[in-house]
């Protein structure tokens, strides 16, 4: 039995200047997919539900999008554990600015969720799909709901931005690589002068 571990991933740990020309790991690009997907799906089904009000298909897409939030939370915390162990530090940008906006990111799919997550602990309202139902991170009825759902959808909308932001680099990096992903283009430098 063979495990499906490409090649990539089975190399030794790489400094992020050593690893940038190197292609990024499947698990990696799988993960990075489905928390994007997640966070589209979540942003999209939290602005519906507000818009919606009270009724049968808000409460679906409520429980959905918690569900969805903590999906995120679990894939991201994941993903960084991953990202350490690996040392994959992301070879789709080596610029200062494109690690601040990748760093935020990170901290912004992590506090989304768990502003959420406490305001529906506060609110009492932690059930998820399937019948699965969130610990209590605050006390039910602390007082604190409104400023916690408050600050989650601000953050969220920043999220997004943000989102729109690592898109915009990403695809400045791509078309600067010519259109090459992660590694040079034969015969032109990769990373420190490198052919």
């Amino acid at each position: 039995m063979t495990l499906p571990v490409s090649s990539a991933e089975l190399e030794p740990r790489l400094p992020l200047a050593q690893a940038a020309g190197r292609a990024i790991p499947g698990l990696s690009k799988a993960l990075h997919w489905l928390t994007a997907a997640l966070v589209f799906a979540m942003f999209g089904s939290g602005v519906l539900m507000k818009q919606l009000g009270d009724g049968p298909l808000s409460a679906t897409l409520y429980t959905a999008h918690k569900t969805a939030g903590t999906c995120v939370l679990g894939l991201t915390l994941l993903r960084l554990g991953y990202r350490l162990l690996l040392q994959a530090g992301g070879g789709w940008n080596r610029k200062v600015g494109g690690h601040v906006a990748h760093g935020a990111l990170y901290a912004m799919l992590i506090l989304v969720p768990l502003l959420g997550w406490a305001g529906v602990s506060d609110f009492g309202a932690r059930g998820l799909l399937f019948g699965l139902e969130l610990p209590a991170i605050l006390t039910e009825g602390a007082g604190h709901a409104e400023l916690l759902f408050r600050s989650h959808a601000w953050l969220a909308f920043a999220m997004i931005g943000l989102v729109f932001v690592h898109i915009g680099i990403a695809v400045g990096d791509y078309v600067q690589r010519g259109g090459t992903g992660g590694r040079a283009p034969t015969g032109e430098e990769g990373p420190a002068g490198q052919r």
